[in-house]
């Protein structure tokens, strides 16, 4: 145990003298640095090591950069020197804009050859940047599985059905990271006045995998997702302190990113998104809410991602089906609804979310004030959230009636 941790000591005492290089560079008055860095100082024999490469504007001017496709590499190992190459494997775009004193980088996968172990060295002929230091580990052993059983029908359809490519069965880690993601806010915050606290969670799956053969011949189709968000009044005050209200909604849509790109200014970008939503509060009797609805909803921001940003998402919608259960649901919601948030894409952002009913009346807002304390609490990824709400139809059980509150605590995703 003593062992690893002095080496993993060593490996950050290497990343900052690498760090450290950079910016001497920096102090030099050079246009630009490159520096490479490993995602883990063990490797494994015959895998795919991760390394990133990070391109440093070390002058005076914005400089435009593209990542290569392809990076060539030697590795000089105790089992001689093997000349290759390394992919990109980063899915965000290879051109970008550095700003002065700012850095990008990108990961790249080498392969590491299967007779490789011990101390390994790869070096980059192709650029003028530093080497990279790691142990390589022979793989451990695995069990052979007789070929008749592994072909057999009993072994693909039940035992084995799963497939055993990487992210697709074996590691749920990187499963759920591939095809889960977060949707709308998701917070919990409370106040002093009854229902005092609130609480949302919210997240989208996307339906096909990344790498599938659907995918990669219709790649369009990636855009299809399932969503699941659920918000809820908790009535601290009240005796046995019951949930008040909680709204289920369901839904379906359609995500098309980057209709018009940042690139190469990289200060606008439009997104559009449609699709069915389900909201009901899964009373029963004269408490029963529900309604349906089909809407579209673009999504357009100003400014660069490391600057000042303005967000506008409108959404329009038609209700669909019966609305038996609340039928002036439309005098207090509506047809449309505007979000708008600005701030910095990793600072204090101001989010404001405003509706009128049918008439231009029974109108209501919610504003949300959050802040990152990633640098506060390290241990803890959170975002202080300060939420203000006036109007009508805060929960589906009590749209009709207006309400005036204040809360404040924590979100995980804005």
């Amino acid at each position: 145990m003593i062992v690893k941790i002095r080496r993993h000591q060593e490996f950050h005492l290497w990343a900052w003298v690498i760090f450290l290089l950079g910016l001497a560079s920096f102090a030099r008055g050079q246009d630009g640095t490159f520096t490479f860095t490993i995602a883990s100082e063990l490797a494994t024999a015959g895998s795919s090591v991760s390394v990133w490469l990070n391109a440093l504007n070390t002058s005076s001017n914005e400089v435009a950069w593209t990542f290569p496709q392809q990076i060539e590499r030697k590795i000089i190992s105790p089992q001689g020197t093997f000349d290759g190459s390394m992919e990109l494997r980063s899915a965000e775009s290879n051109e970008v804009t550095i700003v002065s004193g700012a850095f990008v980088r990108r990961e790249y996968l080498s392969p590491m050859p299967d007779s490789v172990t011990g101390r390994v060295v790869i070096e980059f002929p192709g650029l003028k940047a530093n080497r990279v230091v790691l142990d390589v580990e022979a793989p451990a052993p695995v069990a052979i599985v007789p070929e008749k059983e592994t072909n057999s029908v009993f072994t693909r359809f039940i035992k084995e059905v799963e497939p055993v490519e990487a992210g697709k069965g074996f590691d749920p880690g990187r499963f759920f990271k591939e095809h889960i993601s977060g949707y709308e806010p998701f917070y919990f915050i409370a106040g002093t006045k009854s229902p005092n606290a609130k609480f949302q969670i919210s997240f989208a799956y996307q339906l096909l995998n990344n790498e599938s053969w659907l995918a990669t011949n219709a790649p369009a189709l990636k855009g299809f997702h399932i969503a699941y968000t659920q918000s809820s009044l908790w009535d601290w005050n009240a005796p046995s302190a019951p949930f008040y209200d909680t709204s289920y909604k369901p839904e379906l849509f359609y995500s098309w990113e980057r209709v018009v790109s940042g690139q190469p200014t990289n200060w606008i970008q439009l997104d559009l998104q449609g699709g069915l939503k389900h909201e009901s509060n899964g009373k029963g009797g004269a408490d029963s809410r529900s309604l349906n609805i089909a809407y579209f909803r673009p999504t357009l921001v100003w400014g660069r991602d490391d600057g000042l940003q303005l967000t506008l998402q409108p959404r329009t919608w038609v209700y669909l089906g019966d609305l038996s259960n609340n039928p002036d649901i439309a005098d207090y919601r509506g047809y449309a609804d505007l979000r708008v948030i600005t701030g910095w894409k990793r600072g204090l952002q101001l989010s404001a979310l405003g509706r009128m009913g049918r008439d231009g009346n029974h109108g209501s807002l919610q504003l949300d004030l959050t802040y990152p304390t990633m640098r506060l609490f390290g241990s803890f990824s959170l975002y202080l959230d300060v939420q203000y709400f006036t109007g009508y139809g805060e929960s589906l059980l009590g749209y009709d009636k207006k309400s005036d509150q204040f809360r404040a605590g924590f979100s995980l995703f804005r």
